[in-house]
């Protein structure tokens, strides 16, 4: 781990808000649409990778293989927890039209922060957990997805019992950078090049686990003026298991700002004696000032 470290002295600290679009490899499971006769033997949160042998890249990719077979069973291959499966799979006919008789998604959105990039590997790292399927909570096989700036950005404070949230439009126009990666700890991906010049003056060292302390230490987080600032949190817990750090939001201008931590959020960085120690990774839904964090190096390792 000595050598990780030393190698990661050149990392930039970030802290801007920004969407994310993503493609999913294949096409999620969510729930049949009436009849379960056409789901038996699937379940939401499967991932459908080939309808007979043909690849599925989106739901438009669904319909042109179904109605080009008109059959009215069809072979799918599919992942399930990590496991790769077939299942035989009636289809449904309406006015001629073949389909499966349940919703699938192909694309998803949100919105994050971007915790640091590594100018070694030209790696930006966000978010700080996986991106789940809103409605299944599965962590998604990401095929490829983009960052952008945000636009009309708007903060719905969170209070006890009500976890706030960041809204604002995509900005097609800026384009921060892509990802193929959606793993345990965030996303990962290319910066695009000519925002290289923009992170010169956030060089900070990375911590080791052991340099991280009880007590003070600040997240670095996009301002309602648009700059990113510091604000002051306490350490209540280190799990040296899970490396897991219990945070609270103390700093008075946040919390007056977005009620502590709120949805979009996940990914701010976390800083402790002038290093990078983690990222925020989840909120408490009883109380949002406070959370929890991940420590930095297991999302960049």
């Amino acid at each position: 781990m000595a050598n990780f470290f030393q190698n990661k002295k050149n990392i930039y600290v970030l802290g801007d808000i920004v969407g994310i679009k993503a493609n999913t490899d294949g096409v999620l499971v969510l729930a049949n649409e009436d009849d379960i006769e056409y789901i038996d033997k699937l379940r939401e949160g499967d991932n459908i990778l080939y309808i007979e042998n043909q690849k599925v890249n989106s739901s438009q990719d669904v319909y042109d293989i179904l109605n080009k077979l008109k059959k009215d069973r069809v072979n799918i291959r599919l992942e399930r927890e990590g496991k790769l499966i077939t299942k035989s799979i009636k289809t449904k006919q309406q006015n001629g039209i073949y389909k499966l008789g349940f919703w699938v998604r192909d694309k998803v959105s949100g919105i994050g922060t971007m915790t640091c990039y590594d100018p070694q590997k030209n790696l930006f790292y966000a978010i700080g957990h996986p991106i789940y399927d809103i409605d299944t909570q599965k962590m998604l096989k990401i095929k490829e997805g983009d960052v952008s700036e945000l636009l009309n950005l708007e903060i719905i404070k969170g209070s006890t019992n009500k976890v706030g949230q960041i809204k604002g439009d995509f900005d097609a126009q800026n384009i921060i950078g892509s990802f193929h990666n959606n793993f345990d700890y965030g996303i990962e991906g290319s910066l695009n090049e000519n925002l290289f010049n923009n992170y010169e003056n956030n060089k900070m060292e990375v911590a080791t686990f052991n340099d991280i302390n009880l007590g003070k230490a600040t997240i670095l987080f996009q301002s309602e003026n648009n700059k990113v600032e510091s604000y002051d949190i306490l350490i209540n817990n280190i799990d040296k298991h899970s490396k897991i750090l219990e945070i609270e939001i103390i700093d008075k201008d946040l919390i007056d700002y977005t009620g502590g931590i709120i949805q979009g959020m996940s990914g701010t960085p976390i800083v402790q004696n002038n290093k990078l120690i983690g990222s925020i990774a989840y909120v408490l839904k009883n109380n949002p000032k406070k959370g929890f964090g991940i420590f930095i190096g297991e999302m960049i390792k």
